[in-house]
């Protein structure tokens, strides 16, 4: 009997039908150990303008997926546009905490910025920005990151939280299901997903942060 209760669940969820079991979450906090970091990670640079103050994000990529954030005021980096890509490297420790090193370019046009970590001068974006590095390093998937990021709407670090969620959204893969339930529009259960960073539904509704 258990079994068959079992199956039921199973088909359930292939059928899609609305129950508990079509979530598959699991039941309790499921810890987990982040990969080793290698010595150096390729990066994308972001940049972004909220509310006329532009800011520059850089994302540190493990197989593709976000690893790790930096970022601030772009005023504090001077990084020509064309540059879209880069490489974080690893550095020694700076009293006690480990440094990293962007290089950007290539032979005579290769540049190195030192200790981005501390580049922007500001300790409460790089207190941010090592959270949400642990989270995304832990596996926690970058809508959930930045669905909360959005939801910050009355802290000093709106404009920061703006940016950083405006920079995971480019990460988020079509078809992926948001953590919203129910559409405002058609009250239909399980039919919010992300369509080129917009949440959207079947029945028309979209929403873009």
């Amino acid at each position: 009997m258990v079994i068959c209760k079992i199956d039921q669940k199973i088909i359930g969820w292939k059928l899609g039908k609305q129950n508990k079991s079509t979530t598959l979450r699991p039941d309790t906090i499921n810890q987990s150990i982040a990969p080793k970091r290698p010595l150096s990670l390729p990066c994308d640079i972001r940049k972004a303008k909220v509310n006329g103050e532009a800011w520059t994000i850089f994302v540190g990529l493990l197989d593709g997926h976000p690893y790790e954030l930096f970022g601030g005021l772009s005023k504090y980096v001077d990084i020509p546009n064309k540059y879209k890509t880069g490489t974080i490297v690893k550095n020694g420790k700076v009293n006690g905490v480990t440094s990293y090193n962007l290089v950007i370019g290539e032979g005579e046009d290769q540049m190195t910025i030192k200790d981005i970590s501390n580049v922007f001068e500001n300790a409460t974006y790089g207190t941010f920005t090592r959270t949400i590095s642990l989270a995304l390093r832990h596996g926690t998937p970058p809508q959930y990151v930045m669905e909360q990021l959005s939801k910050d709407k009355y802290s000093d670090m709106t404009s920061f939280s703006k940016v950083m969620a405006r920079v995971l959204k480019s990460y988020v893969k079509d078809g992926t299901m948001s953590s919203e339930k129910v559409c405002p529009s058609c009250k239909q259960e399980n039919t919010l997903k992300y369509q080129e960073g917009c949440i959207s539904c079947v029945c028309g509704y979209s929403k873009c942060g």
